[in-house]
């Protein structure tokens, strides 16, 4: 995995990159103790950033924490670091986000673009719902870099973290994947591994957003603007469905909204003409959907007959 910025890009620690982390923590020994806990002489040895490559690793496999990166991509020069701790997963689906970045290339923008990479990563990826960083409130720098990256303060944490030997304030920040809000605020659709594929173009389980409005659209039969209704099956299925949609339009909503369709036939459809319909009509992901023969509808001249149930958020 590489997660390539325009200046920038982040990937995963290796054990090849123990030299590289070495030089970069050596280099900036006083810089970053500044905004870390006390640690040992081993930590400034080859073999002491070795066996933090090795126990990243192992945190990685076990879903525990992630250890990334960030090199130039001009000179592929290792700059900084960037990681993600403390993961819970469950009902909380969160971690925290911290970062050190060589003190010659601080103010160039490089750590807000691997922050942004990391938590675009994390949210798409790793499925995290949010990601939260604590930062001393004189850290102007790194609140600022978080800000850009689309943190949120929230508020100040008194005495809960033991920087370089002092019990600090932090300033606490966080960031949600705005893509669980926005799942959650739509019907979705899916076919649960449980059980075999559909045999057709439906899905099997589809799931109402809480709070939603329920629409019912009575059956609804293939009959033009002027009421005329054509004898050949398939433009009475492609009036219905055209007739569907722009009910759906009047009440602001789309296919995208359908919970649930119901078809009734009295005649043979032709499944061909019907896919190829049914296809542009939902556009994506088919609903869920029951398609029954009848031996006959309301009037003779009726052929098919849908029934539409949506939901509006």
């Amino acid at each position: 995995m590489l997660l390539q910025g325009k200046q920038i890009y982040v990937k995963p620690v290796e054990e090849s990159d123990a030299d590289a982390l070495l030089k970069l923590e050596v280099e900036n020994r006083d810089f970053f103790q500044r905004f870390t806990g006390l640690r040992e002489e081993a930590f400034y040895t080859r073999q002491g950033q070795l066996e933090r490559i090795q126990e990243a690793l192992e945190s990685s496999k076990g879903d525990q924490g992630y250890l990334y990166v960030i090199g130039l991509r001009d000179t592929e020069e290792v700059i900084g670091e960037i990681m993600l701790t403390e993961v819970v997963r469950w009902n909380l689906q969160s971690c925290w986000i911290g970062y050190f970045l060589d003190q010659r290339h601080n103010g160039k923008g490089y750590m807000t673009e691997a922050v942004q990479l990391v938590v675009k990563h994390a949210f798409q990826e790793l499925k995290f719902h949010r990601i939260e960083a604590g930062v001393m409130p004189h850290n102007l720098g790194s609140i600022k870099v978080l800000c850009k990256a689309g943190f949120h303060q929230e508020g100040i944490a008194r005495k809960n973290v033991n920087i370089n030997g002092q019990w600090e304030d932090h300033q606490t920040l966080a960031i949600l994947n705005e893509e669980d809000h926005r799942s959650q605020s739509q019907v979705q659709r899916y076919n649960p591994s449980v059980i075999a594929p559909p045999i057709g173009p439906y899905t099997h389980v589809t799931k109402v957003p809480k709070g939603a409005e329920l629409l019912v659209l009575s059956g609804q039969v293939g009959t033009d603007m002027e009421g005329g209704l054509p004898d050949d099956m398939k433009e009475q299925v492609e009036n219905t469905l055209a007739n569907i949609q722009r009910l759906l339009a009047a009440e602001a909503l789309s296919a995208d909204h359908i919970v649930k369709i119901n078809i009734w036939a009295a005649q043979q459809v032709d499944w061909v003409h019907f896919h190829q319909v049914w296809e542009k009509f939902h556009g994506g992901k088919a609903p869920a959907m029951t398609m029954a023969y009848v031996p006959a509808l309301a009037m003779p001249s009726i052929q098919v007959e849908i029934e539409v149930w949506a939901a509006k958020w």
